[in-house]
């Protein structure tokens, strides 16, 4: 009943006249840019998306039509044109001009924007949208006037068609995007390359004098001696800055004729396979169509690698020998290129002593290193009679971590990014400044002896032997990564590897064999008790034996039983190790001449 009362008090409200005087006051009629009677503060855009001839030509037409649409709107004071040339419309970003124009509606200096179309103005919806709501939301607002579509946005109910014509314009340009996309990748597998001219090269030209379509590269001899200059002077030992300012001291000029060098430029040339006469199709991609970012192509887009497509200036070789002097200084690798050394007699031959910084983890190149000598050592062979006049066949020599509650002697613990050598090793090499790290890939082992800091990739061990005794750490992420390959470990474990030291006179080694590795993780459980301590693992290998065979380890270890009196040749020199390609670099003298002929010449990059 209430309600009821209620309704029908409301209802006698809304009858009644109200007997007061009122006023009726009119809103604003909405703007119109084609009215009379009220002058606009106008500017145009106009853009165009490539910057070739044809499209440069469009460009100087739409600026003509804007002064001339000026003059045929009297109420327009066109103060300014505004256009961006070869810039894509699907991002803000680089858009120098527009956004110049943007800031100046912000600071009121227009009332009115006029441009062709909403393609011209922004293909990417949400930039669309936000700006004219920015633009309108300004005091005075600033209304955006679009020809071709004939809408004004400041005029009634105008967002729902601006949204529809922008999602329009934003969908051509993933249209096109995904047309362009196919075209490039029918022209790369049928071998059409626009291959453009870079430091070094020209592009080919015919009789008239233009450009020849798809044609190879042809080398500008002059340039030329600029990259050989570059390559040569890196592979040596100079540094990306060093090259830069000697450079830009001497008065070379870049290909764009720039006298200034930077990092960055000779980066890209010494990273550039075409020096090698080779042409990789899609090596980055525009990852995102509204903000234009460019991404390297880790097999993101189909890619051709054309081998011997245009004339070397560089050879592959020395091209290789770059990539991987770049690779270690990527990762603060000091030094110059790897020597790829094998011992080829002694007690070690076929070890390789290890540059634990090199940047590699190809397991490969080990084994072939290893493989590049043949077997002649002493120790590959025994007669089971100078043992015992017993016959130890199916005897086994027991692993020490069934034996040994405390281990005493020496071990490493090896991870996928170091290799740590307890206290054990430290003191039995003392008095050791520098230590060679050498490695057998097919016999499972590593092992450590004394060198000179001079010998090829020692590595500091007890340079100051009156200091305290600690346990040494080697980094070595990407050796440690082929080591895992190489014998087959898991990744997520850290393996503890119990070793053998052995000295005969003068000679001292520690050896250590991976096949006897075992897992450690850290003890299950919480407290103090469990707290960072680690547990050794037994493999399931080790479930069927206690140990070695006997004659097995004999062999493994055949340093201890050779003859009396006879030496181990453990400090037995490496050499290169046959038919490996070795990296070499460029003398010095003929460096030095590249210079000169150079700087005498005053040579300019771009062949003048």
């Amino acid at each position: 009943m209430q309600g009821s009362d209620t309704r029908e008090q409301l209802r006698q409200v809304y009858q009644k006249d109200d007997p007061g005087q009122k006023m009726f006051i009119p809103a604003k009629p909405k703007v119109n840019p084609s009215e009379k009677d009220r002058l606009f503060r106008a500017c145009a855009y106009c853009r165009v998306s490539t910057d070739s001839e044809e499209q440069l030509s469009s460009y100087e037409l739409q600026q003509k039509h804007y002064r001339q649409l000026a003059q045929d709107h009297p109420n327009w004071d066109l103060k300014k044109i505004y256009a961006d040339e070869g810039i894509s419309g699907t991002s803000l970003k680089n858009r120098t001009a527009f956004n110049e124009m943007i800031e100046e509606c912000r600071k009121g200096t227009y009332d009115l924007i006029v441009t062709k179309s909403v393609s011209r103005f922004a293909r990417n919806l949400v930039d669309c949208i936000s700006l004219v709501r920015m633009l309108k939301g300004l005091n005075p607002p600033v209304g955006v006037f679009f020809e071709t579509d004939n809408l004004y946005t400041l005029a009634e109910n105008t967002e729902f068609i601006l949204s529809f014509l922008a999602t329009i314009a934003q969908e051509e340009s993933v249209k096109k995007r995904e047309a362009m996309n196919w075209s490039l990748a029918q022209r790369f597998k049928d071998g059409k390359l626009l291959t453009p001219a870079l430091l070094g090269y020209d592009r080919a030209r015919d009789v008239t004098g233009r450009f020849i379509k798809y044609a190879p590269l042809v080398v500008n001899e002059k340039e030329a001696e600029i990259v050989r200059f570059i390559f040569d002077s890196y592979i040596a030992g100079w540094s990306l800055g060093n090259i830069a300012d000697f450079l830009t001291d001497i008065g070379c000029s870049t290909k764009t004729g720039n006298t200034k060098w930077t990092e960055g430029g000779i980066r890209y040339i010494l990273g550039n396979e075409r020096y090698c006469g080779d042409v990789l199709t899609w090596k980055t991609f525009t990852s995102d169509l509204y903000e234009h970012k460019h991404r390297k192509n880790r097999q993101d887009r189909d890619q051709y690698l054309y081998k011997k497509r245009h004339e070397a200036i560089i050879s592959t070789e020395k091209f290789e020998a770059a990539q991987v002097l770049m690779e270690n200084r990527k990762h603060h690798v000091k030094g110059g290129l790897p020597k790829l050394h094998v011992i080829d007699e002694g007690i070690f031959q076929g070890f390789i002593p290890i540059n634990h910084h090199w940047i590699n983890d190809d397991p490969d190149i080990y084994y072939d290193i290893s493989n590049s000598i043949s077997r002649t050592s002493k120790t590959r062979s025994f007669s089971k009679r100078s043992f015992s006049a017993f016959n130890l066949d199916g005897y086994q020599v027991v692993r020490s971590q069934f034996t040994q509650v405390r281990y005493e002697g020496p071990s490493i613990s090896v991870s996928g990014e170091k290799i740590s050598f307890n206290t054990f090793c430290m003191r039995r090499f003392g008095t050791v400044g520098y230590i060679q790290l050498l490695l057998h890939p097919a016999e499972r082992k590593i092992a450590i002896r004394p060198c000179k800091q001079k010998d090829i990739h020692s590595i500091r061990w007890r340079p100051d032997p009156e200091k305290k005794i600690y346990s040494k750490t080697i980094s070595c992420p990407h050796f440690g990564s082929a080591l895992y390959s190489i014998m087959g470990w898991n990744p997520e474990y850290t393996y503890r590897i119990r070793g053998v030291w052995a000295k005969r006179g003068a000679e001292q080694i520690i050896v250590f064999n991976f096949v006897n590795a075992s897992p450690v993780v850290l003890m299950p459980g919480e407290g103090e008790q469990a707290k960072n301590k680690r547990i050794e693992l037994c493999p399931e290998e080790w479930e069927d034996g206690f140990g070695e065979e006997f004659y097995e380890h004999v062999v493994d270890n055949g340093f201890y039983y050779l003859a009396p009196g006879s030496g181990w040749g453990s400090q037995s020199q490496s050499i290169p190790a046959p038919g490996i390609k070795q990296y070499t670099s460029t003398s010095d003298e003929e460096l030095q001449q590249r210079m000169e002929r150079l700087s005498n010449r005053g040579i300019e990059s771009n062949g003048s």
